[in-house]
């Protein structure tokens, strides 16, 4: 059993030095300068959207790019359909019938998902700037700004923030704090000049550099076209970085229910068996470790008297270190609510992750129709 406890001590010392370390990234890039609007030359903006039944969704965030701050003549939306059942082409052409943005709605035909549809987008963009989002977002009324004005000093990808909309229920509470997790390693790791994840929904970079780096990886997964680019782009020594502001933050939807909630996360897991930047494979790495770990001081405090008190010590620093990085973000995207369920959250979540690493490895999921081998 000592070795167990030796083990374990290791693996949540390795652990909380690890967010530490995230913690001072975040306060290091928050204390940067946000950026100024000022006498730049705008660059103009090509907007991806890929579709696939989204019915639901589309408009509002039409809407939201029609509310830009940014002249109509310096950015196109391009919207690539994904074979839809549903009634999504008829509502976007009846949304460009309407408006004077310039809009253009493409239909795969030959091939099928979302990195495909990706592709086609930027075959058929004319501007110098890539900006990828999804259907379901709402874009800040500064974001093509921002993106356009953020492209300086040799920039060619520029990472952004993102935001589940507000909700009721554990389940939305629960995704919050696994998002703002998230957001907290992509953006803490960018507080020390590096990169290791992004996320399409708010993603740009130039289309020449897109090129030069040979497009989208050849990986047969559902996800990960945006994490697997960034490390192309990394191998390629382009230069990132992102823009950790409130005007620039994505508003998306969360799943409502547990079925698409396990789907999503089983689509997002798939890719990481592909992952090859070594920092990335770490922080995946070291929380996997962390939270099998967790099921043996669960288990160890009420049956192992001998060491309760250790067992106690281990379990509260990586409570406070989770709390602090957790507060950090939540602040920053006031969801500061999420912390009522830090705790439920804490005790549920060493299953949750071991349970989904084991199912996206093994069995088959769903995502919009479409199923997809683990």
């Amino acid at each position: 059993m000592i070795y167990i406890i030796g083990i374990v001590s290791i693996i949540t010392t390795v652990y909380f030095c690890s967010v530490a370390w995230i913690i001072i990234g975040i306060i290091k890039i928050k204390k940067r300068p946000k950026h100024r609007i000022g006498s730049v030359e705008v660059e103009k903006v090509s907007v991806i959207i890929p579709v696939r039944n989204e019915d639901n969704n589309i408009i509002k965030c039409l809407e939201s790019l029609k509310k830009q701050n940014f002249n109509i003549i310096d950015f196109e939306i391009i919207i690539i359909n994904d074979h839809s059942t549903d009634c999504t082409c008829e509502i976007i052409n009846d949304f460009i019938a309407g408006n004077e943005l310039d809009i253009k709605l493409f239909s795969l035909i030959d091939n099928s998902s979302k990195k495909e549809a990706l592709k086609y987008g930027i075959e058929k963009s004319k501007y110098s700037i890539i900006s990828t989002t999804d259907a379901d977002c709402i874009l800040p009324k500064n974001w093509l700004l921002n993106i356009s004005l953020s492209f300086t000093n040799g920039t060619e990808m520029l990472l952004g923030p993102i935001v589940f909309k507000q909700h009721k229920g554990f389940l939305y509470w629960f995704q919050a704090l696994d998002m703002l997790a998230v957001q907290g390693i992509e953006f803490g790791v960018l507080g020390y000049q590096k990169s290791i994840l992004n996320n399409a929904a708010n993603l740009s970079y130039y289309k020449k550099s897109y090129v030069d780096v040979g497009g989208f990886d050849n990986f047969n997964t559902p996800s990960g076209d945006d994490v697997f680019l960034l490390e192309k782009f990394k191998l390629h020594a382009k230069k990132i970085k992102g823009l950790f502001t409130q005007d620039f933050t994505v508003v998306t939807n969360p799943e409502t229910t547990f079925l698409g909630f396990l789907n999503q996360r089983l689509r997002w897991s798939s890719k990481t068996r592909y992952y090859s930047d070594k920092l990335l494979v770490f922080f995946s790495s070291i929380v996997l470790i962390q939270n099998i770990s967790l099921i043996f001081i669960y288990l160890g405090i009420p049956l192992v008297e001998k060491y309760t008190g250790i067992l106690i010590f281990l379990l509260v620093c990586k409570w406070l270190i989770d709390f602090i990085l957790l507060f950090l973000v939540a602040y920053f995207f006031d969801r500061r609510k999420a912390l009522i369920y830090f705790i439920p959250a804490q005790i549920i979540y060493p299953i949750y992750i071991i349970l989904i690493w084991i199912i996206s490895m093994t069995m088959k999921f769903e995502w919009k129709g479409r199923r997809f081998n683990g």
